[in-house]
């Protein structure tokens, strides 16, 4: 985000101090010699606590942690007196001293205005003690000044246990600082300015659901719900490959907001605490969406009951939830995404793209079969035949059972065909595949995902190659392709 422009000292002087990135001290725009990697640990560790006495103890753990010289006292003094010298030209034209080294009865003191450190300002801005007070556009732009502050990894170059903890801490600080920004900006109804700034910062830190919120939240809000959902698939499919686990519950209630075309909430303010050290998680969090009860119930009805067993409870599906009417048009776009990238060769993202479709127009059905499944038929059948599949029957034939999921195990037989990313290397039909899973002795004709037997229709599958191109294939994998 750029450096800011250089700030005005108290002592008529300009003195700039950097921190958040390689250790850097200037003194009227000059580079300053700070010596050793060693040398500039010592004086890293002063500057942290600008103002405030080091202990020597902590100083010599900060600079060596568990590996100290025989003798670190001696050493450490050199350090302390070569900074003195350096510090000691950086003087205004009264003779006083912008920076000296004090020694004190608890430790030493680095008698310097934090407002000079970059690390210090950077505190200033993200944790103003008058933070209630502000309105929203301030607190943006104190965010917004406080993360061009940053130029890199701070202590950048510098080894040891305590550069690593402060490096840590303070990337903490920044991603808690960018979401509480982005935030800001959606409550100031400004999402294209997170659309455009948080994807480099989300893909410095590929791991933080609560970045990812804000950037799905500004996507769907300025109308990009396909990319919403996509990004969605992306973060779920990272989560799972680096720490094996799903998304957190705030992520999940999003995407089911973002799929069903419902407004997202904006995110609530939080408040850090006097010491302005609220968490990221706690301060990321967004507000549960204010989807009524049972509009969620038939939400997660496609992947947790079917629509059959919704008809048995006697309830009224138009009471339950009324979908917008973008939703049907969000699954196109997601479908038509998807063909997108299989002609670009991007066979990752295709699969992923659409599994996010096959997701809403199972969604879609389950919440109004006779409104969503009609116009959507033509889309999942495209979808089915970029995967291999055809038919023997019409086409019209065809998009007429993919419309009717009430009556016919199309749609539900379908879906679990692109929810599972089965490519076939030969053509299957779909039709012969239906026939073979319903004359399987033991099964009954399915209506939703969750009553659709995977092992049966792996065979159904299997049945149907040999039948029709005479094969001897007994393992399900080898019709796939690679």
């Amino acid at each position: 985000m750029g450096i800011p422009r250089a700030l005005p000292t108290s002592w008529g002087v300009h003195v700039d101090i950097r921190l958040l990135g390689e250790i850097e001290v200037r003194s009227a725009g000059r580079p300053l010699d700070l010596g050793t990697p060693q040398q500039q640990l010592v004086l890293a560790a002063l500057i942290v606590d600008a103002r405030r006495p080091v202990a020597i103890e902590t100083l010599v753990d900060r600079v060596w942690g568990h590996d100290p010289p025989a003798n670190p006292r001696p050493v450490l003094y050199a350090h302390l007196s070569r900074i003195r010298r350096l510090l000691r030209p950086s003087t205004a034209p009264d003779g006083a001293t912008p920076a000296r080294i004090e020694r004190r009865h608890a430790g030493y003191v680095l008698d310097l205005d934090p407002e000079l450190v970059d690390l210090h300002r950077f505190r200033r801005l993200v944790e103003p003690r008058d933070d209630r007070q502000r309105d929203d556009r301030a607190r943006a732009a104190a965010l917004a000044e406080a993360l061009r502050l940053w130029r890199g990894e701070p202590l950048a170059g510098l080894s040891g246990g305590w550069a690593a903890q402060v490096r840590a801490s303070w990337h903490q600080r920044r991603l808690d600082a960018a979401v509480r920004w982005a935030q800001a900006e959606l409550r100031c109804g400004r999402p294209a300015a997170v659309v455009s700034a948080v994807p480099d910062l989300a893909a410095e830190y590929p791991l933080a659901e609560p970045l990812e919120h804000v950037l799905i939240q500004a996507l769907h809000a300025t109308g990009r719900g396909a990319e919403a959902l996509h990004r969605y698939g992306l973060v779920r499919r990272r989560l799972a490959e680096e720490l094996g686990a799903d998304p957190g519950k705030e992520l999940r209630t999003l995407y089911r907001t973002v799929l069903i075309g419902d407004p997202t909430p904006l995110p609530r303010r939080t408040e850090t605490s006097p010491r302005g050290d609220a968490g990221l998680v706690a301060t990321a969090e967004a507000p549960t969406p204010t989807i009524p009860r049972r509009a969620l119930l038939a939400v997660l009805a496609a992947a947790t009951v079917s629509a059959l067993a919704l008809r048995r409870t006697g309830c009224d599906r138009n009471a339950i939830v009324a979908p917008s009417p973008s939703s049907v048009e969000r699954a196109r776009q997601l479908f038509a995404s998807a063909e997108e990238f299989d002609q670009q060769d991007r066979t990752p993202d295709a699969r992923a793209t659409v599994l996010d479709a096959a997701r809403l127009w199972g969604e879609l059905i389950a919440l109004d079969p006779d409104r969503n499944a009609p116009p959507l038929a033509p889309a999942a059948l495209q979808a089915l035949t970029r995967a291999g599949v055809d038919f023997t029957v019409p086409r019209p034939t065809l998009l007429d059972w993919l419309a009717d999921p009430t009556r016919t195990p199309y749609p539900a037989i379908s879906q679990v065909i692109l929810l599972r990313g089965w490519r076939f290397a030969a053509p299957v039909s779909l039709d012969a595949v239906v026939r073979a899973y319903e004359h399987t002795p033991g099964t009954t004709s399915p209506r939703a995902v969750t009553e659709v037997h995977t092992d049966t229709l792996k065979a159904a599958v299997l049945d149907h190659a040999r039948t029709r191109h005479g094969t001897q294939v007994t393992d399900f994998g080898q019709l796939l392709r690679a």
